[in-house]
């Protein structure tokens, strides 16, 4: 039956405040969980609000002319897919591959399946605003289990308007579930650095998995980090048979990783990598093509990394502003020159406490740069790559300046100690 304009607007109306509805509760029950044994973890404020900034962003953006530009045409490929994907069995080898390969493609199929094809694409958007505003919550929270109340406070609030996270929260492709993977790495990593509960591992898996199924390579990179983290906690932060379980586990599963390693590593699987950024970097239509790098053997892999890693963190260079899409990613150099002049002044004043108390944020941080600068082929997909990064790097710097005032607050306590008076004697009063 063919719906009217009027009807149409109904039910797109109604799928939305649906979506809508869902979301909020979920981020209530999720602030509320985190808040349980967290006193002061004051979150639930920029979370409604980095939730509300992201929904009419997303609306906004695609009241504007430009909007598939900027959005690029993945998402339609996606949305293809996915309705493609609503003609075959739930539990059939296209919906399991999609599950495994690319969820988001699988979670858009069923929001067709339960919605009808006829779902307006806003609807599919504000789903992932959801996810990345989960993943914003739970950076903060780890940020609480490093620094404290305060530090999550301000870390929620500033990624609550983060413009490059506000921007590809809404848009249909693959961001908003890797941050939020990132973030339950994070958060797990930081409970498991702070208190030791094995049961801190469950978001690390889970956010492992997550990564894995939505971008693969990435994923993989993802549970190195959370291997790292792991691993260093149970050398350095905890003791005796806890430090002993932790340390027997993460080594037996990087023993069983390697063989992945080096296979991945293989001259046929680095071939079909040369191949993908040969196209890249070919392609004169492309957003800003990057130069040509060198990845066809191990060592020219470790060799031509550097320059990958620099234009992910650099390109667009704040100079290349000839359209739209171009000024976005330059407004997110511009917050990585920021991020990295803070960190170099962190750097200078204490190195060993970026270590000691940032772990969990500094290992996903560099692992993701150095997946994700394998992959990028041009600036466009680079600088969105790179939101996932600031995300990190912004909490890193929270930690890191709470730390910084922890420290000089304890110095000005130890210089300041005022004189007790002398006690009375009382024969001296008498005489």
């Amino acid at each position: 039956m063919l719906l009217t304009i009027s009807d149409s607007g109904i039910f797109e109306f109604f799928c939305e405040l649906i979506v809508l509805l869902v979301g909020a509760y979920g981020l209530v029950f999720l602030v509320k969980m985190l808040q349980r044994s967290r006193p002061g973890l004051a979150i639930g404020i920029p979370v409604a609000v980095a939730f509300g900034v992201r929904i009419l962003a997303a609306r906004g953006v695609g009241q504007l002319s430009v909007s598939q530009d900027l959005r690029g045409g993945d998402e339609l490929t996606f949305v293809f897919r996915a309705k493609e994907l609503v003609g075959s069995s739930l539990g059939g080898a296209d919906s399991l591959d999609k599950l495994t390969s690319q969820l988001h493609t699988f979670i858009f199929s069923l929001d067709y399946r339960v919605f009808s094809l006829d779902a307006p694409k806003d609807l599919l958007r504000f789903q992932m605003v959801l996810f990345a505003v989960i993943g914003l919550a739970l950076l903060s929270a780890a940020v609480y289990e490093l620094a404290g109340p305060k530090a999550a406070l301000f870390a929620a609030w500033v990624l609550a308007f983060e413009p490059t996270n506000v921007f590809f929260s809404g848009i249909l492709h693959k961001e908003s579930l890797m941050f939020m993977s990132e973030g339950l790495v994070a958060f797990g990593g930081a409970t498991l650095w702070k208190r030791g509960n094995f049961s801190a591992l469950a978001p690390m898996i889970l956010g492992c998995l997550v990564a894995v199924a939505t971008r693969p390579y990435a994923g993989w990179f993802l549970a190195a980090a959370a291997a790292a983290v792991v691993l260093h906690a149970s050398l350095t932060r905890h003791r005796g048979l806890r430090s002993l379980a932790l340390t027997a586990a993460v080594v037996l599963g990087i023993a069983a990783f390697i063989p992945v390693v080096w296979d991945a590593s293989s001259h046929k699987n680095l071939k079909e990598l040369q191949s993908s950024q040969d196209a890249n970097t070919a392609n004169t239509q492309a957003n800003l093509s990057l130069e040509r790098v060198d990845y066809s053997t191990r060592e020219n892999l470790i060799l031509n990394m550097p320059q990958r890693v620099f234009d992910v963190i650099f390109r667009p260079y704040v100079w290349q502003t000839r359209n739209v899409s171009q000024q976005l990613g330059a407004l997110g150099t511009l917050v990585v020159l920021a991020c990295l002049a803070l960190l170099a002044q962190a750097l200078a004043r204490n190195r060993r406490a970026i270590m000691q108390r940032a772990g969990p944020l500094v290992y996903p941080a560099l692992f993701m740069l150095v997946a994700y600068a394998l992959s990028a082929g041009n600036a466009g997909t680079a600088f969105r790559y790179r939101s996932h990064i600031v995300g990190l790097a912004l909490c890193l710097l929270i930690v890191l300046h709470e730390h910084r005032r922890e420290e000089n607050e304890a110095a000005r306590a130890r210089v300041y100690r005022p004189r007790l008076l002398e006690p009375i004697d009382r024969r001296k009063v008498v005489a």
